[in-house]
């Protein structure tokens, strides 16, 4: 694959994910269907779909054989499966059903800010300076977005704030813990798709209505396939597909869609704006994703 098409790809995997967001905005509007059912059957499918196409793959079967020479990467890998894969998915859900896809996106991308603290923190070095302008920006973009400029009020509902937080914290832990795994050589995908498809079976502990049947309602059919195939299978074999053709920086630039994305979709299908202020909060946003690769430019 070229780099000019990886970038492509990579780009539209950015572009599914917001989708996929705004597909579960619409879902809550038509469903009484809470965000922890909703992840269940999520993960449960588009795990089972994800681990199916892996088992195409050599490698699939090499960190079968790896897992079970070194059954201690079991707990690990259900550690992930859990914390960095249902959770994000609950938190990210919990919060478009309060405040909407485009604000919740935007906030989730405070993550980058979140990782560099966190191995400044651990490695006791201090950031690079791109990092440090990545974390200003931001948390000056999420300040913006939130309050329009005003701290004694919030644009946004603080269960949608805090919610998107905890998402983006999780999607952080999912960046960062399973770099142990990806030394040990577990093949990516089979991460991905195992990793989903424990998360989902975790959340049967957690729901009280196990019926699926609700899910397949003509008014949320559609929504339902549309966050399965392509928000999730589509979108995250389309981001590792290309990945591995990119350098770091280049991937980080192309994610920079999603939350572009979604603002752009609400807008189109919802009517969702935002003020001066707050649209200027999340160009922050959007600059804090590149700004690493900017300046190690």
């Amino acid at each position: 694959m070229k780099r000019s098409l990886a970038l492509i790809v990579v780009g539209m995997a950015g572009i599914l994910w917001a989708s996929s967001g705004v597909a579960v905005q619409d879902f809550f509007m038509h469903s009484e269907k809470n965000a922890m059912e909703l992840t269940n059957i999520r993960m449960c499918l588009a795990g089972a779909i994800l681990i199916i196409f892996s088992t195409r793959r050599k490698s699939f079967w090499l960190t079968l054989g790896i897992l079970n020479r070194h059954g201690w990467l079991w707990l690990d890998l259900i550690i992930y499966g859990i914390i960095g894969m249902m959770l994000m998915q609950f938190t990210y859900f919990q919060a478009i059903s309060i405040g909407g896809a485009a604000a919740t996106t935007v906030i989730c991308y405070a993550c980058p800010a979140m990782v560099v603290i966190w191995e400044s923190f651990y490695h006791k070095k201090f950031p690079k300076r791109g990092e440090v302008i990545a974390v200003i920006l931001a948390m000056s973009g999420v300040f913006l977005l939130v309050t329009g400029g005003n701290p004694t009020k919030l644009l946004v509902p603080l269960g949608c704030v805090v919610w998107s937080l905890a998402s983006g914290a999780t999607f952080a832990f999912s960046a960062i813990f399973p770099k142990h795994l990806f030394a040990k050589k577990i093949d990516p995908y089979f991460l991905t798709g195992v990793g989903m498809f424990i998360g989902g079976l975790s959340t049967f502990a957690l729901i009280d209505d196990k019926n699926w049947l609700p899910f397949f309602a003509p008014e949320v059919l559609f929504d339902v396939s549309w966050i399965i195939i392509f928000g999730t299978v589509g979108a995250f074999l389309s981001f590792n597909a290309g990945l591995k053709f990119l350098t770091p920086e280049e991937a980080s630039i192309t994610v920079t869609t999603e939350p572009a994305a979604s603002v752009i979709i609400s807008w189109i299908i919802f009517g969702t704006t935002f003020g001066l202020i707050e649209s200027f909060g999340i160009i922050l946003v959007l600059l804090a994703i590149v700004m690493p690769s900017i300046v190690k430019r």
